[in-house]
């Protein structure tokens, strides 16, 4: 630290500005001002040598001691302190730049000794305490003070220094202050593209995180703060959900490469070993003996995966299965004592709920939720999502979506009881989609990404009796809205789908001659589901769903019709609290196919409904197919209505799902693809001989092809591949239940989300 006459400098002043360079902190008329590390030192070296031009090398030399370091980081961390003094780019009231050399303070400056507290203001009639004069800094300062690590003290603490610093007794002007260093937020990478998914080195010095700047999606490490990153990993397929081991020597990650699995890697580089043939999401227990990981990248209520744990040389053994089918959807992470999985979800029987589980087996424990919580959980309407522990086991971290918007939420856990007892606290409050946390080993530092998320449809050229495309894809302008759900007229000139405008679905129609967009059914009370033409384009069909509680815990669905060419919405069936799904129409119009719970509830069949019964078409239909095992969904009809295609889950294993074909009038199943992986919406070309559908089988989805001979009824020989979307950011949507494709005879529409994003961090989260 600097020294003058004999004592050592530790607080300088300039305007209303006040450094503690001992506390690392920065105060504006006693409030604290949020820097990152790198911009105070800055700062520190700047006002230690006022009236001076620091050359940048020697600023780059003295900030980043053995860094390579891009110039351009120096001109960021430069303009973000601008910003926190409050000076325009124009401006140089306190910092100004030198062209072609560096960087020179031009405010006045004066230091004091850490012998002496900062006095607070002086009010007349009040003593002063005995102190000297500030003393005004001039000449040089002597070198400046090699790379510093920074003091972060816990919100009590902060506060106390504050206090000690400035003589304040505690004020709500000081408790705002302790909150705002307990938040540091301030962003780690600046790339094009998408990085996401950091992990914490055990010692926090570095992060891993997966990237795709340099062409596709690698591994990455970089230092927690400034400095320049290093590719970890460089096959020409995607690598990505990466995780660091607790002893801080590998990296296990999932990778596209040869067919897929996951691999683990020396974590600044080497030889690359894979230790599973699939997976998804791995994560190192907090001994680092085990991995746990899902069997599929899907995120939805319509699939449940499999979660497995493995030690690095064995195979992989299902966990908790038993258990994770009393659940619709779920997310699951280690508990910190590595011995137990903890589980949020929706269960069956008690709703969203938290429970642990020992991984070996055993009995679940759920989380009992205080009554507080519970009211604030009510209170923000907040949704919450995957989530992860700390490693003290005080709190748990959640992605959590409140009035449209994701962010950060923490709820504060009884370590001994898993009770929630405070919270949830919203920790974030940014726009953007924020996602794909990991906490540092101290529990002080979350890293997560900012991710922007656009969801379009794009129409490719595509001969369907060749199963070729014809050229590149192009989105479809949709003015401005998120479009889903798309399903194409017989003719394939108009397109309807759903499209989402702040947060409330509409029904709306495309002309593709001239782009023209048509309103069909505007928000209301009602949410709609996938649309579907009638053979001869004159009619639309779909499902229509409205809350029937405050809380929208409960529902009631019905089948409606719509004219295309506009008009009242016909009911169908009646409205009713089980749920079923328009997939498509007879060819004469007289039936619509559907899969439905209505005679089986929790368990769908494929069924068919009378047009000529609305308004109570339920009391005609007929059941087509039906298993008491499996889920049947995404039923059409084959273009000569001999045959109909859908897809079965069962209901206690959806690791993977398979297309089958029964004659119309029902009868023995024939399976046309193997059921290792997840296959979706089959859709029938125009001349019937093969069977398009969307598979995960090469990691991401895709639009594959398999021929069907409709003598035979059978599939002829194996899937073959159509498109190739293989980048996390640019993909079709990996969500099931968001996800439908139209196909025609020369055009092939799927919805593609684009993502683009970086990595920041939010200090003193615990």
């Amino acid at each position: 630290m600097e020294t003058r006459s004999g004592h050592t400098i530790r607080f300088y002043e300039f305007g209303p500005f006040i450094v503690d360079a001992q506390k690392c902190v920065l105060l504006r008329n006693g409030e604290l001002v949020s820097l990152t590390p790198k911009v105070f030192d800055i700062l520190l070296m700047l006002i230690q040598n006022p009236g001076q031009v620091l050359e940048k090398e020697q600023i780059l030399k003295e900030v980043w001691p053995d860094t390579i370091v891009d110039e351009n980081n120096l001109a960021r961390n430069v303009s973000a302190l601008r910003k926190a003094l409050g000076e325009a780019p124009t401006e140089h009231q306190y910092v100004m730049t030198v062209p072609g050399r560096g960087y020179r303070f031009v405010a006045s400056v004066r230091a004091r000794s850490s012998e002496h507290r900062m006095q607070p203001a002086r009010h007349e009639g009040t003593a002063a305490a005995a102190a000297p004069a500030p003393e005004p800094l001039a000449g040089p300062a002597g070198g400046p003070a090699a790379r510093r690590r920074v003091v972060v003290a816990s919100a009590l603490a902060a506060g106390l220094a504050v206090a000690a610093a400035l003589a304040l007794s505690w004020t709500s002007q000081g408790s705002r202050a302790r909150h705002a260093l307990q938040r540091r937020l301030w962003q780690l990478t600046f790339d094009p593209g998408l990085e996401s998914e950091p992990t914490w080195s055990r010692d926090g010095h570095l992060i891993a995180y997966s990237s795709d700047h340099a062409g596709n999606f690698d591994i990455w490490v970089q230092p927690a703060g400034e400095g320049k990153a290093i590719q970890v990993t460089t096959s020409t397929a995607h690598d990505w959900q990466p995780d660091w081991s607790p002893d801080g020597t590998r990296l296990v990650f999932r990778s596209e490469r040869d067919g897929g699995g996951l691999f683990v890697v020396p974590a600044l580089g080497g030889e690359e070993r894979r230790i599973s043939s699939f997976g998804y999401r791995p994560r190192w227990s907090p001994n680092g003996s085990e991995i746990l990981f899902y069997s599929s990248i899907l995120r939805n209520v319509t699939e449940l995966p499999k979660v497995y744990v493995m030690t690095p040389g064995s195979p992989p053994r299902d966990v908790l299965s038993g258990f994770l089918t009393e659940f619709a959807s779920l997310r699951v992470a280690w508990h910190p004592d590595g011995r137990r999985i903890s589980v949020w979800g929706r269960h069956r029987r008690h709703g969203w709920s938290f429970w642990t589980v020992p991984a070996a087996g055993g009995e679940p424990v759920r989380s009992p939720v205080e009554a507080e919580v519970a009211e604030q959980l009510k209170e923000t309407a907040v949704t919450l999502a995957d989530f992860l522990w700390s490693p003290s086991g005080r709190a748990l971290y959640f992605e959590g979506i409140a009035q449209g918007v994701q962010n950060l939420w923490k709820v504060e856990v009884n370590p001994q009881t898993l009770g929630w007892v405070a919270g949830p606290e919203r920790l974030t409050t940014g726009a953007g989609i924020e996602t794909a946390m990991g906490i540092s080993a101290d529990g002080r530092k979350l890293a997560f990404a900012i991710r922007s998320e656009r969801t379009r449809l794009w129409s490719m050229p595509f001969d369907a009796v060749a199963g070729r495309l014809r050229g590149d894809g192009r989105p479809i302008a949709t003015a401005g809205m998120e479009a889903l759900l798309p399903d194409l007229s017989p003719d394939g000139k108009r397109l309807a789908f759903l499209a989402v405008r702040g947060g409330k679905s509409e029904l709306w129609a495309q002309s593709l001659d001239d782009g023209r967009e048509t309103p069909l059914v505007a928000a209301g009370d009602f949410d709609r589901a996938p649309p579907h033409w009638s053979r001869d384009g004159t009619l639309l069909a779909y499902r229509r769903t409205r809350p029937t509680n405050p809380e929208r815990t409960q529902f009631e669905h019905s089948l409606v019709m719509l004219p295309a060419a506009g008009g009242a919405e016909q009911v169908l069936t009646s409205p009713q609290p089980l749920s079923e799904n328009v997939l498509d129409w007879s060819a004469d119009g007289r039936w619509i196919l559907a899969n439905s719970e209505r005679r089986t509830p929790g368990r769908f069949l494929i069924s068919l409904f009378p047009t000529s019964a609305a308004p109570a078409a339920e009391t005609q239909m007929r059941v087509v197919a039906s298993h008491p095992e499996y889920n049947l969904w995404q039923a059409r009809f084959s273009p000569d209505q001999r045959w109909i295609s859908f897809v079965a889950i069962k209901a206690i294993d959806a690791a993977g799902t398979a297309l089958h074909v029964i004659p119309r009038e029902g009868g023995a199943w024939t399976r046309v693809t193997e059921g290792r992986y997840w296959d979706d919406k089959p859709r029938w070309s125009p001349d019937g001989r093969t069977l398009y559908f969307v598979s995960d089988r090469a990691g991401f989805f895709n639009v594959w092809g398999v021929r069907f001979d409709p003598a035979a009824g059978r599939p002829v020989g194996q899937p073959f591949r159509v498109t190739a979307f293989e980048s996390p950011s640019r993909m079709i949507v990996p969500y099931a239940t968001l996800l439908e494709m139209a196909l025609g005879a020369e055009r092939l529409v799927v919805p593609i989300m684009e993502i683009s994003g970086g990595i920041w961090i939010l200090e003193n989260v615990e």
